[in-house]
């Protein structure tokens, strides 16, 4: 409006009036993001929120219990009898009590809507099938419906491995790679059916 103003005034007072008011604008609005940035530049210590021992729920919902938390920012979560490597910023503590069991089953074979999720990159694929085997156990026995297997796009030896072993497990109904904008070759979901 002071830029209208100004730009329409016929007499230089009015121009004036207006060029102040956007001076004190720019000064103000300055000031304000002075205090943004240096409110940003503090270090906060995302993994002070998280401590070891502490219940923590997972963006899909899923609770587990804090056995570590690593320098990098990341926690290592063990769920069932598997442990998973999160991100602190991802997980969410909560109060100690039961896991609420999610209420719907995905109607598609979206890894966004998968219960579970395991990490094994930058690991052989001898560790990668003992940990797949595991954490299919763990899906199993905790009834999650879902499995989302993050092996990466690497050399290929892990996710062959991972995929041998979902192709000899008669508890799996199908596997197939995340959609692209969500992993990718690089994550396979996996969909258990009755025994």
């Amino acid at each position: 409006e002071a830029l209208r103003a100004a730009s329409a005034a016929a007499d230089p007072s009015r121009a004036r009036e207006a060029r102040r008011i956007i001076e004190e604008a720019v000064v103000v609005e300055r000031a304000a993001i002075e205090a943004v940035d240096q409110a940003g530049s503090e270090e906060v210590d995302p993994t002070a929120m998280v401590q070891p021992g502490q219940r923590v729920r997972f963006g899909s919902g899923n609770t587990g219990t804090v056995l570590e938390v690593r320098h990098d920012a990341k926690a290592v979560v063990a769920l069932g009898s598997v442990k998973v490597v999160v991100p602190v910023a991802e997980l969410t503590p909560v109060a100690p009590g039961p896991a609420p069991r999610p209420k719907s089953t995905p109607t598609d074979f979206e890894p966004a809507a998968a219960a579970f999720e395991i990490d094994l990159r930058g690991l052989r694929g001898d560790e990668a099938v003992t940990v797949t085997t595991a954490a299919l156990d763990a899906a199993i026995l905790s009834e999650n419906p879902f499995l989302r297997i993050i092996h990466g796009m690497g050399t290929g030896v892990v996710r062959d491995r991972v995929r041998q072993v979902l192709k000899s497990d008669r508890r799996v109904t199908r596997f197939e790679f995340a959609p692209r904008n969500q992993g990718g070759t690089g994550v396979t979901i996996v969909e258990f059916g009755a025994v």
